[in-house]
């Protein structure tokens, strides 16, 4: 099947154009050696494509090339790119990248693909006729996403790890500028004129002590810089009915107006399905550098848009901006919205767009939409004009084994009625990536802080009130949190008390991926103050409860099933008091379950109940025994190597023995 544009090249100087790139590529290919032959798919036609015009960019995981008309599309699972003919319908070409690919783009005259490698810290440019890697670059860990200026003089690329925006000149391909940021800089934009680029912040950031156990209590941030990356201004994200605005995961503009896609918190009891999470798209007018509060789309309001949605990761507006397509990560589809009159929104429908879609890139004329479809394995291609779904091309082997896929599967995705009750809440709605929302909510047992589920299968048991034995015991919080029927027949056991494991071979799945399934993030390299900070760490005892390869203590002190011998619902063994339990616990009083460090630096705010904003600030209170004097104070110096210590800390580093 075909798709046909305005602007084709005649059928015989597409073949002479094919048989002369064909012949380019054969003979780079052969001569170089960074590209595993094995991976490299020609293409069988190429098209023409006049130079777009000047128009405001953003960073995906998916990005079309001005000049070739190819779709190029990240798979993460799979290390490397692939490009997409969208008139053939086809797979083309594949390359290698590395880890885990994550986000690209193409510059405005097609020389050069650039792909984040966030495993590894990298930009890797690529020449894509060529099909050979230009450079390398060392960014630090978690970048996030990548976007080209308009003129495609530089690259904008966030680093959440480090807090930093990373300028990349184009032209040498060297970093040109290191542009620290406000905490966890994710989504990133330019505007059309390439004046201002724009960042959002995944995490929202406390508006008042304690906030992020509140509705009202914390704030999403967005930040404005010039091309240069001197900061111009903050736009403000305030919460609202709804809660506030948490897990700002990308930035698209059109004209006057950016929209953020945002998951808004309300972490106060009751926690009910229309006050946990609440997805929703904020509206920005970029000439006052405000939130435009009447234009907010709030995708769960079911009298305005139907059915509640899971997990909006993008939103592509049509090029004379009158409809929004919001990709919505967990409901495995594309919502339609008209937009014409910003404050009167009109739901259109949805299409379907693969298992759990991750970005979006419209054909020149708006027509024809190519969705990033991450467990598909696939580019899904959309009829936006007939509302159907043309093409599934796939662009990637599988890579995991087929329980880890079906456990990623589970994690990610609202769609099946056993993980979540009317298309709401998700695993990956807490633990985007199986990382943490950052944010406290208020829980039967008392205030709780999200932690990060890395190393988990190492760290067990789970919950800060130490309650899960074993992974497969989330089947209870897919009852009482994602309000889902369950994966499991018949009634659950106890969490310390009957197995879990083996009652359902999908939890068994689920609680695989847990285990196995889920990347640790790396950290910053270590440094001399760092390695001062660990002699510290060793000096001051701190082992004593975040010891080993894991960094906490926290180990199943026997089989599942035998560990709660008082009845109690804790493994009481695993429990250490540090002074932090509240009047607002209703467990605590005997202690905690001690979190591992590993890439602490990514999970603030810190304790139990998110109460203290910074490692700063943990140092500070007297931690672990708050309120008695240290036998020897710490001084600022000494502090801060501390800190630095513990922002080193992932999976890799060597434990203290």
């Amino acid at each position: 099947m075909k798709i046909w544009h305005q602007g084709r090249m005649s059928l015989a100087l597409v073949g002479f154009v094919c048989w002369v790139f064909g012949l380019v590529v054969l003979a780079s290919a052969a001569s170089q050696h960074s590209i595993d032959d094995r991976h490299l798919f020609l293409p069988l036609v190429m098209h023409s494509a006049s130079p777009s015009p000047n128009a405001a960019r953003w960073g995906a995981p998916i990005a079309r090339d001005p000049q070739s008309g190819l779709i190029w599309v990240v798979n993460p699972d799979a290390g490397s790119v692939s490009a997409v003919d969208p008139h053939q319908l086809q797979l083309v070409q594949t390359l290698p990248v590395g880890e885990e690919p994550w986000s690209l783009a193409v510059t405005p005259d097609g020389t050069s693909l650039l792909v984040l490698d966030r495993a590894r810290g990298e930009l890797v440019i690529f020449d894509p006729r060529k099909a050979t890697v230009r450079a390398r670059l060392a960014l630090g860990p978690e970048p996030e996403q990548v976007v080209v200026s308009p003129g495609g003089q530089y690259a904008y690329v966030t680093v959440r790890a480090r807090h930093m925006l990373i300028i990349v000149d184009l032209h040498n391909f060297a970093l040109l500028r290191e542009v620290p940021v406000l905490a966890h800089p994710y989504g990133v934009a330019v505007s059309a004129d390439g004046s201002r680029v724009y960042v959002t912040h995944f995490y929202a950031q406390p508006v008042m002590p304690a906030g992020m156990g509140r509705d009202a209590g914390a704030q999403g941030l967005v930040s404005v810089l010039d091309a240069h990356g001197a900061h111009v201004g903050t736009i403000y994200l305030p919460p609202d009915q709804h809660g506030f605005a948490n897990q700002l995961a990308s930035i698209a503009i059109g004209g006057s107006r950016a929209w953020v896609p945002v998951i808004r918190a309300a972490p106060e009891l009751p926690n009910t399905l229309s006050t946990t999470v609440f997805a929703a798209v904020a509206t920005l007018d970029l000439a006052t550098q405000q939130e435009d509060p009447t234009a907010q789309l709030n995708l769960n309001d079911e009298a305005v848009f139907g059915s509640p949605v899971n997990n909006p990761v993008a939103v592509v507006p049509s090029p004379d901006g009158r409809m929004l397509y919001i990709v919505l990560a967990g409901s495995d589809l594309v919502e339609l919205v008209d937009v014409t009159e910003p404050t009167q929104p009109r739901l259109l429908g949805f299409l379907p767009a693969g298992r759990n879609p991750r970005g979006m890139v419209l054909s020149p004329d708006g027509r024809y939409g190519y969705v990033m479809s991450y467990l598909s394995r696939a580019v899904t291609v959309l009829d936006l004009q007939l509302r159907r779904v043309v093409a599934t091309i796939p662009v990637a082997p599988e890579t995991l084994d087929t329980t880890l896929l079906r456990g990623k599967i589970l994690f990610n995705t609202v769609t099946d009625p056993r993980m979540a009750k009317s298309s709401w809440v998700s695993c990956a709605s807490c633990h985007a990536d199986g990382g943490t929302d950052n944010v406290t909510w208020m829980m039967a047992d008392g205030p709780r802080q999200t932690p990060g589920i890395w190393e988990a299968g190492a760290t067990l048991p789970w919950h800060w009130s130490a309650a899960l034995d074993e992974p497969h015991d989330v089947e209870d919080s897919i009852h009482t949190l994602q309000f889902g029927l369950g994966l499991a027949p018949g009634a659950d056991p106890p969490l310390l008390g009957r197995a879990n494991a083996g009652r359902s071979a999908d939890l068994d799945a689920l609680a695989a991926f847990l285990v196995r399934g889920i990347r640790t993030p790396r950290t910053v390299a270590p440094s001399a103050a760092s390695e001062m900070g660990r002699a510290l760490f060793d000096e001051l005892g701190c082992v004593s409860c975040h010891g080993g390869s894991t960094w906490t203590i926290s180990t199943l002190p026997g089989l599942p099933d035998s560990l709660d011998l008082d009845g109690n619902g804790m493994v009481d063994g695993v429990l250490r008091d540090v002074g932090t339990a509240t009047a607002a616990d209703v467990r605590g009083q005997t202690g905690f379950d001690v979190p591992s460090l590993i890439a602490v630096g990514l999970t603030a705010p810190y304790l139990h109940d998110g109460s203290l904003p910074t490692l700063a600030a943990v140092l500070d209170s007297g931690h672990p025994t708050p309120g008695v004097a240290r036998s020897r104070p710490l001084s600022l110096a000494e502090r801060d190597a501390l800190v630095a210590f513990l922002l080193t800390i992932d999976a890799g580093l060597p434990p203290i023995k």
